[in-house]
């Protein structure tokens, strides 16, 4: 082997071994392989789990909920633990709506893994207290901003007993400018058990979400989906498996939750 020929094998390794540990934080969706973290749900009926993050906000919450309520859908609402003190009548409102509230921190920091052990305990905890007075319900859902997360992490959230819940398919994306392009990339990709990703705060632009909510529940309404929130999801999967452990074994299908692995990135991002 010539010297020129292993000088670009050296140069290609080092190239993967780069990707590999600089990918997540050059590109917030993209992590390691970790198991145990949710972002679709294969189920036999044609459902999809609508969620939205970082809100409340209230120039974008209470418009989406007017939509969701004419499509008749329910959806998930991972929200910031100091925008809920801001706004608890909306908060009670979104809940009151048959809507679910999910833990997405209490300050959002732009990445989780520059905290401690602590200091994640904190964040859980004080967001779980506030859904918790504000609502009544604790489901124990657990969505990290920008999807950022490391083993220690995961270990810390699990061991606080939180199912932690990525996506699919996110509908706000840099190839989808419009609320139209929003809409048509989730329509694309979308299956039974299809957890996808939208936001109602933070930021201005988020007004474009409304309208692709919309286009997505007309789309969707019209092949016949449902749509329900991730705790419905995760008991119609529960269900799904009972039924097929009752399945000759040379019948079984592969595990329905086959797919819910934090891979290398969101499959559609």
């Amino acid at each position: 082997m010539t010297n020129k020929i292993k000088s670009f094998i050296i140069k290609i390794l080092v190239i993967v071994v780069l990707l590999i540990f600089i990918s997540p934080v050059l590109m917030p969706e993209i992590g390691l392989s970790y198991s145990g973290i949710d972002r679709d749900i294969q189920v036999s009926e044609k459902v999809v789990a609508l969620t939205f993050d970082d809100g409340p906000y209230p120039q974008v919450t209470p418009q989406i909920l007017d939509v969701l309520d004419q499509y008749h859908a329910r959806a998930t609402f991972f929200m910031i633990g100091e925008r809920m003190e801001q706004y608890p009548e909306m908060v009670k409102q979104v809940a009151n709506r048959g809507h679910v509230i999910a833990n997405h921190t209490y300050n959002h920091p732009d990445d989780l893994k520059k905290l401690n052990n602590k200091q994640m305990e904190n964040e859980l905890d004080k967001t779980e207290s506030v859904i918790l007075s504000l609502t009544g319900q604790s489901f124990y859902l657990f969505r990290p901003p920008r999807g950022i997360l490391n083993e220690r992490l995961i270990k810390v959230i699990n061991n606080k007993n939180y199912q932690i819940v990525l996506w699919g398919i996110s509908a706000d994306h840099h190839d989808a400018p419009t609320p139209e392009m929003m809409a048509a990339r989730v329509v694309k990709h979308v299956h039974p058990g299809e957890v996808v990703l939208l936001h109602d705060g933070r930021f201005p632009g988020r007004i474009k979400d409304i309208e692709a909510t919309r286009l997505i529940l007309q789309e969707l309404s019209g092949q016949g989906y449902r749509f329900v929130t991730l705790p419905e999801l995760i008991l119609m999967n529960e269900k799904n498996k009972v039924k097929d452990n009752n399945k000759n074994p040379l019948e079984k299908q592969k595990p329905l939750w086959h797919n819910l692995r934090y891979a290398m990135a969101p499959r559609y991002e």
